[in-house]
């Protein structure tokens, strides 16, 4: 797909470009150029659905990357359109005058990530309501420290396992049990086998008695 797609998007400077399938790539671009290639590929080269706003948080890097994955009409073709922005508190311009449906993800994106969405109309509270802490998709956020620090565990589960520790704990058993099995298997084969009980002959019949004829042996 990007040998026939990159030769009509030579204005454009692609940092990284991936073929995972014939019908789906990747492309990265400055930040500066986004929307302009966004809207050059929704309106001359038939992307014209946007599916999803992802993002992956490269905390070790210091950036935040964005997908916006695009999708043909026929759906028989999707594009990744990637950036990257600076974790602490860069921003990107909303998508939605290309797509109206960019609010959700949008809105997604700054309440998980904390990412600013520049001239976006509604950035109140989407699923977290008055949440004060880190946005919970980011890295740094402590999953469990926050449990433990908001919720009280229930009575009657001070015996609460680490979930963990406890999956490990199962698979080492069953290794375990199919080792011991194989085992078992191994010197059941290596015993020496029975030897086969000796048959006893039956006897042979004797001759039959001849039935006396009609008239014989009577008085």
């Amino acid at each position: 797909m990007l040998d026939v797609l990159l030769p009509k998007l030579s204005g454009f400077e692609v940092l990284e470009q991936t073929q995972r399938r014939p019908d789906q790539a990747f492309v990265r671009v400055p930040k500066a150029q986004l929307f302009s290639l966004l809207g050059q590929l929704q309106r001359q080269h038939g992307f014209v659905t946007l599916e999803t706003i992802a993002c992956t948080d490269w905390m070790e890097d210091g950036v935040f990357c964005l997908t916006y994955m695009l999708e043909t009409a026929e759906r028989e073709r999707s594009l990744g359109v990637q950036i990257h922005i600076g974790r602490e508190g860069e921003g990107i311009a909303t998508a939605i005058p290309l797509w109206p449906q960019a609010e959700i993800f949008e809105r997604e994106l700054h309440e998980m990530f904390g990412i600013p969405i520049e001239g976006h109309p509604s950035l109140v509270d989407f699923m977290l309501e008055g949440w004060t802490d880190i946005p919970p998709m980011r890295r740094e956020f402590d999953t469990l420290k926050f449990v433990e620090a908001t919720y009280e565990m229930r009575p009657g589960r001070e015996d609460n396992q680490d979930v963990r520790e406890a999956i490990r704990k199962r698979k080492e058993a069953k290794k375990a049990a199919k080792a011991a099995q194989a085992e078992q298997a191994q010197k059941a084969g290596a015993a020496p086998k029975p030897a086969p009980a000796e048959k006893v002959a039956k006897p042979e019949p004797g001759p039959k008695a001849a039935k006396p004829e009609s008239g014989e042996g009577s008085a």
